[in-house]
């Protein structure tokens, strides 16, 4: 009988020392899984933070980025402007160079047409009419020239040349024999026109026959002056 109650009493030891050993592990279990648990955390919270102040490095870089191109398209905009304005300035240099409101000064031609003093022609033949300038003046039109000039007076697109009695008047302004043509343009050009009998043919006649004296000299440099007169405008036509 008190060999019996002997196995039980250790065999209910054995128990105990065994579920100590059962409840050890799992408590050692749970307190590793708690510790791991919480180092996975700490790491993650690091994570996002180094995550976050990358995010504000980035956005620091960005603002700047975006401050440097604002200032080059400021920049940009402002050559743009002056550019735009200097080439404003430049059209309008341009437009007044060819309506004549602007000296001019180049090289081209000087031609001298003057009435011829041998009173033994035809009083009419060697006199020069207002429709004598006007024809001359259309012919070095078809040249291109770049500017010319009658007896130091400006001719543009809209000059008058008209007679008053026996008088010529250029933009209203009197002018008389010998009258100096000043042209600047390509003197090639100029003198291979005026060879055109067909284009002034009843001035280009007397001048063959010496009834009107006519002289053209090539110049390195001629200057013109800018023009004064209205800007109605009319056009060159014969009377």
């Amino acid at each position: 009988m008190k060999k019996n109650y002997s196995v039980n009493i250790n065999a209910l030891i054995f128990s105990f020392i065994l579920a100590g050993i059962l409840i050890g592990i799992l408590v050692a279990a749970q307190f590793q899984s708690s510790v791991v648990a919480n180092s996975f955390l700490v790491d993650e919270l690091n994570a996002q933070d180094e995550l976050l102040e990358s995010y504000e490095k980035d956005q620091k870089e960005l603002k700047s980025v975006i401050n440097n191109l604002k200032e080059q398209i400021a920049s940009n905009r402002e050559q743009i402007a002056q550019y735009g304005n200097q080439a404003k300035l430049e059209q309008l240099e341009e437009l007044k160079v060819k309506l004549g409101l602007s000296k001019l000064s180049g090289s081209g031609v000087r031609i001298v047409l003057a009435e011829s003093s041998n009173k033994q022609l035809n009083s009419n033949a060697n006199l020069i009419h207002a429709a004598d300038l006007r024809d001359l003046i259309n012919v070095l039109n078809t040249a291109q020239v770049d500017g010319i000039s009658i007896n130091g007076h400006r001719v543009i697109f809209n000059s008058s040349i008209n007679a008053l009695g026996s008088d010529i008047l250029l933009n209203k302004i009197k002018i008389s024999s010998p009258f100096e043509i000043n042209i600047i343009g390509n003197s090639t050009m100029i003198a291979g026109k005026l060879s055109e009998r067909k284009l002034y043919p009843d001035l280009f006649d007397r001048i063959s026959k010496k009834e009107i004296n006519f002289s053209i000299e090539k110049l390195a440099n001629i200057n013109l002056e800018a023009y004064d007169g209205d800007y109605i405008v009319k056009y060159l036509k014969n009377d």
